[in-house]
This record gives structure tokens, sequence and C-alpha cells, in this order.
């Protein structure tokens, strides 16, 4: 659909009704297309070719494309152009490390507050769900973000999804048992190792510092990846 050129193969026009050349609806097709994979990391973006190829006009693209920079999906070059942020693994420290403290954070929240019916809608998002609108807005920011990260995690080792979905399944099982505690951290195991895995597989140089640090702060120093589970490392403790 696109290449780092900047070159914008013709896309089919947004299906959006009366609001169709509005900013709502140029920012809601963008944001698609970038969270998908369609445009690729890397790729560079023309104004005028994006008007072109979504039979917009550039007064409402310009403003869809702020917004979409202010939500960090894009970074904003010379000439009127825009890229798509290319991989840089302090960005994916960072972007992880935030979710780590701020999961954490909104699981413990949410949990309390979770009925039965809820554990059957979207994971990741649910989660979260009873933080609060500008907790749950931040956290939704940053895992949009990480769109390209999963499917980065996901597409280098097959044995990457099942370990996701074993993850995934111990996560909700510790929600059905309303266990706050173990649920957050069995949380930020998953998130830290998705980040921890494509920083040794891409950069093995770099020292993620970020993501290790947040998960000490999110557990008082503890090494978030013992075995033990948080109730058994205060049980031991006690001893």
């Amino acid at each position: 659909m696109s290449n780092s050129s900047g070159k914008i193969q013709s896309l089919p026009p947004i299906n959006g009704g009366a609001d169709s050349n509005g900013v709502a609806a140029l920012h809601r097709r963008l944001r698609k297309l970038i969270l998908d994979g369609s445009y690729p990391p890397g790729t560079l973006l023309s104004q005028v070719g994006l008007a072109e190829a979504l039979g917009v006009s550039r007064t409402p693209l310009r403003e869809a494309l702020r917004m979409l920079q202010e939500e960090g999906l894009i970074e904003a070059e010379h000439n009127q152009r825009a890229r798509i942020p290319s991989f840089d693994p302090q960005v994916l420290d960072a972007i992880y490390a935030s979710r780590v403290l701020l999961e954490a954070l909104g699981i413990r929240l949410t949990i309390p507050y979770l009925e039965q019916q809820d554990l059957n809608r979207r994971f990741h998002r649910l989660l979260v769900a009873y933080a609060g609108e500008q907790l749950g807005t931040t956290i939704a920011g940053y895992a949009d973000r990480c769109a390209f990260y999963r499917r980065m995690y996901v597409q280098s080792d097959p044995r990457n999804r099942t370990i996701a979905d074993a993850e995934h399944e111990a996560i909700f099982q510790a929600c059905v048992a309303r266990d706050s505690e173990l649920a957050a951290y069995r949380l930020t195991r998953h998130l830290a190792r998705t980040a921890l895995t494509l920083l040794a597989q891409l950069t093995p140089e770099y020292e993620p510092a970020a993501v290790r640090t947040a998960l000490q702060v999110s557990y008082g120093g503890t090494n978030v990846f013992d075995t033990a589970s948080p109730r058994k490392r205060t049980q031991n403790a006690n001893l």
C-alpha cells in the first residue's frame, strides 16, 4: 500500500457519510491503517499523496495528521510530510515501562469491580476497564503504540504466540479468582517478556533499563521474573 519513498497507492475513499471528508473520519481511517500495519514503520507519507489517495481535501487531513502526531503514531517531517516511526529500542523500552507501571495500577483498581460477563470482552482493555477515564485513556494510547511491536513479537518466533496465549490465560484465571496482586504480577511479566524478548533479538547491545526499573518499582525491588508468586514471596519473607 505504501513504501519508504513516500509513494502511496490508491486507496478506496472513506465511507463516512456526511463526515467522510471530516477530521474525525480521516483520523479513524489513518489510525487504523497505521495500527494494522498497512503503513509499515519508516514509511514516508506525503500530505499531497495522502489527500489524493484518500480522496479528501488537505485542510482536515492536516488536522488528522496533527492528532496522530500527538498520539505518537507519526513523526512530522519537512515539506509537508510525515513518517511512521521506525523501530527505536529506547522508545520500545519507554513505552513498555510505562505500560508495566500503569497497567499494574489499572488492573488492581479494576478487579474488585469485574463481573463474570466482563471477562468475555476485549482482553487488555478489560483489564483496566474500571481504572478511570483518564488513566484508561493513557493506557489505551500506549497499548495502541505497541501494535507494531506485538506483531513483531508474534512473527519473530512461532512459539511466542503460544507463550502469549498461555500468559493471557494465566492472567484471566487470576482475574476470575479476583486476586489483584497475582493478576498484576502476571500482567507485568507478560508485558515485560514481550519487550525484553524483542530487544534481545533486535538490539542485544541495548540495556532495557526503563522496563527493568519499572518492574522493580512495581514490586518493591523484587525481580518479577522470580518463579514465586507475590503471595509465596510474602510467605517466605515471614518465615
